[in-house]
């Protein structure tokens, strides 16, 4: 698994766990908006259930409850069908009778599928993320190769450029006229029951009142050298957390180098004293945990690393995750695959969101961009680690200078808006306020933009100019002794290329699939293709792409591979190039007996094995028997069915005695074995 690509024996104190009181301290607020999801033949999952119920219920009958049955409830995924079936059809009948739209929050009680095996799209995304989407209100597709638009209660930030929206809960932004029926969806787990307990019990003790130390963990140097785009977005994001948590009080260990904690120039510890942690966001080691005798993590500790793998799975493994459960971290977050940067939940709208007095529900959904996706949130949704009222001075946020920019990804030749914002009315005269950019760059705007007297803010245009790749860029605002910054990028109108799949046999037919930027214009673009090998596959010498549209599809023919072979199939359209490998291989990839040896009368397998699966409607192998007066076959040929790899025929030993050789044929390939009939 790839670094973030950007689109830019463990010991655990269970007793202690099991010792902790389940506190049934009234009702909060928000907890008649809770559906509790648990699976009746999961005697873990009943538990964990029962125990959220009575921490957060004074009367434990008002609760909502719905109960699933799972074909396996110690599988890791499910199929689609049982997606359909036993999770999303039984879960909307419980939203319906607890009332749809009352519901905010849906708490996964100790189930084990965390992920959904779909037929198209990926193939395998968060179960999590689906049910937030249950009412397939945000998408009514399966995303390849990432999403196309953010949910509604989404607030985007520019952390470069200090632009914010205000807080907003769940409950409020549902009330909305038009706003979309989605659920922020939680899960108790960690590798025993009794971690799971400990989260409920741990966020209960602690509500409204978290206490400790925050340690943010940022590896590109000197943020002032670190554009707010590609990977540097994650940096901002975390700088900006450890800002907004020093302003409230809490004391923050930010460590920029490349190392992390527990290593080489990070230290060993954070904090050095080993005091208790509370608020933790870092980056970047993928599927791994690094925060053994590292961090003390107190009782309501909120803590998630940006990685492709956080949330492997979160039941154990290596993952960041499922070891910060074991080690006593109470809320966490994070991917069970590929989330792409982008998708992962963004820690300084979270931690901003939290100061301000959101609960951990409200605070990782309206930060994370995508549902139906990869991400999984474990804890409780109604924990909220400050007052409601928040902390100072998020009570609310004062207001501040801030640079934004309407499109901070751009296609070059497109224009965008830049807007300047002061923290209070300009004075008589105005504010004059200078503009430049820093590098060359694709992009020009005006050199300066006045403030009117009495207004708080002004805009100006920044016109792109075309790219053969992406390229990033600072803008600067510059107004007496004030400065402000943020980035951008400007991107190709081409994107990339995907095949439908990367590994071909038996001359097999493919689609391969060119992806833009941004809608075609008027009249369509024509994107030109070629194949770097005409002997394993060839295309189409273009395709053209309807105004309008984003995508166009093509079609690849491959050859018989006499052996495994590469080849690049190439897009190009304006100067800019993109790729994807096809490798083609031999069609069998193998063959076998159940016996090679048999007696007279005998009955053997005959078994083969095809190298990639078989293509829609199935494939028919042909089958040749050397000597039919030892064996007989029951078919003369072998059918596969579609997406299978593996197919067999039976075959009768005898009357004879002696040896025949069993050949199958596919796509220009065969395959032999021998097989011995002896008394």
């Amino acid at each position: 698994m790839p670094r973030h690509r950007f689109f830019v024996s463990f010991s655990l104190p269970i007793l202690a766990a099991l010792l902790l009181p389940a506190l049934a301290f009234g009702d909060d607020p928000l907890a008649s908006k809770v559906l509790v999801v648990y699976a009746t033949n999961s005697a873990d999952s009943v538990a964990v259930k029962d125990h959220y119920i009575q921490a957060r219920f004074s009367q434990p009958a008002t609760a909502n409850v719905c109960a699933i049955t799972l074909p396996d409830p110690t599988a890791a995924t499910l199929s689609q069908s049982d997606w359909l079936n036993a999770v999303k059809t039984p879960i909307r009948n419980c939203l319906t009778a607890a009332g749809k739209t009352q519901i905010l929050y849906i708490v996964l009680a100790y189930i084990r599928p965390f992920g959904i095996a779909l037929s198209t799209g990926l193939g395998y995304y968060a179960l999590d993320s689906y049910i937030s989407d249950i009412w397939d209100q945000y998408a009514t597709v399966d995303f390849n190769p990432v999403p196309t638009a953010v949910h509604r209660y989404y607030a985007d930030a520019q952390n470069q450029g200090n632009v914010y929206s205000p807080f907003q809960s769940l409950a409020t932004f549902r009330a909305q006229p038009r706003s979309q029926l989605i659920y922020s969806t939680w899960r108790l787990d960690g590798a025993t029951p009794a971690i799971a307990i400990g989260l409920v019990d741990k966020a209960t003790q602690t509500m409204n009142h978290a206490l400790g130390a925050a340690c943010i963990d940022r590896n590109r140097g000197d943020i002032g050298n670190v554009l707010d785009a590609s990977y540097g977005l994650g940096d901002w994001d975390l700088h900006k957390a450890a800002v907004f948590l020093a302003q409230a009080g809490i004391s923050v260990v930010e460590d920029s180098n490349v190392d992390e904690f527990g290593a080489g120039l990070a230290g060993p510890r954070c904090p050095a004293d080993g005091s208790p942690v509370a608020f933790y966001s870092g980056w970047y080691s993928l599927n791994n945990y690094n925060g053994v005798g590292v961090f003390n993590w107190a009782p309501g500790a909120i803590g998630f690393h940006l990685d492709s793998l956080s949330m492997r799975d979160p039941r154990g493994g290596t993952n960041w995750s499922a070891n910060a459960l074991i080690d006593g971290i109470t809320v966490t977050s994070g991917a069970m695959a590929e989330p792409y940067l982008q998708g992962l939940p963004r820690p300084a709208g979270i931690y901003r969101n939290l100061l301000e007095g959101a609960n951990v529900g409200d605070a990782f959904m309206r930060n994370t961009r995508w549902l139906k996706w990869m991400i999984i949130n474990v804890g409780d949704p109604l924990y909220r680690p400050f007052p409601a009222t928040g902390l100072t001075p998020f009570n609310p946020p004062a207001a501040e200078n801030s640079l934004a920019i309407a499109a901070r990804d751009v296609v070059g030749g497109l224009a965008t808006t830049g807007t300047i914002t002061l923290s209070a009315p300009a004075p008589a005269g105005g504010v004059a306020v200078a503009l430049s950019t820093l590098w060359p760059a694709p992009a020009s705007l005006p050199p300066s933009v006045t403030v009117p007297a009495g207004a708080a803010s002004a805009n100006f245009t920044i016109t792109t100019n075309p790219v053969t790749a992406a390229t990033s860029l600072e803008i600067v605002a510059s107004a007496g002794a004030a400065t402000l910054n943020n980035s951008m990028t400007v991107y190709p109108l081409l994107a990339s290329v995907a095949l439908s799949q990367s590994t071909v046999s038996a001359g097999q037919t493919i689609t391969g699939t060119v992806f833009l930027n941004n809608s075609a214009p008027a009249g369509g673009v024509t994107v030109s293709l070629s194949s770097t090998d005409t002997t394993v596959a060839t295309v189409p010498s273009s395709v053209l792409i309807p105004a309008g549209l984003g995508r166009a599809n093509f079609t690849i023919d491959t050859s018989v591979a006499a052996g495994t072979s590469a080849t690049q199939i190439q897009a190009a359209l304006n100067g800019s190039v993109a790729s994807a490998g096809l490798t083609a291989v031999h069609a069998i990839n193998g063959v076998d007996f159940s016996a090679a040896t048999a007696s007279p009368g005998a009955f053997v397998v005959f078994e083969v094995y095809l190298s990639t699966p078989a293509p829609a409607g199935g494939v028919t192998l042909a089958l040749t028997n050397s000597n039919p007066a030892v064996a007989s076959l029951y078919s003369q040929s072998i059918s596969v069915p579609p997406g299978s790899r593996y197919g067999n025929v039976g075959i009768t030993a005898g009357p004879g005695t002696g040896t025949t050789t069993i050949q199958v044929s596919y796509g220009g390939d065969t395959a032999s074995l021998v097989l011995t009939v002896t008394n």
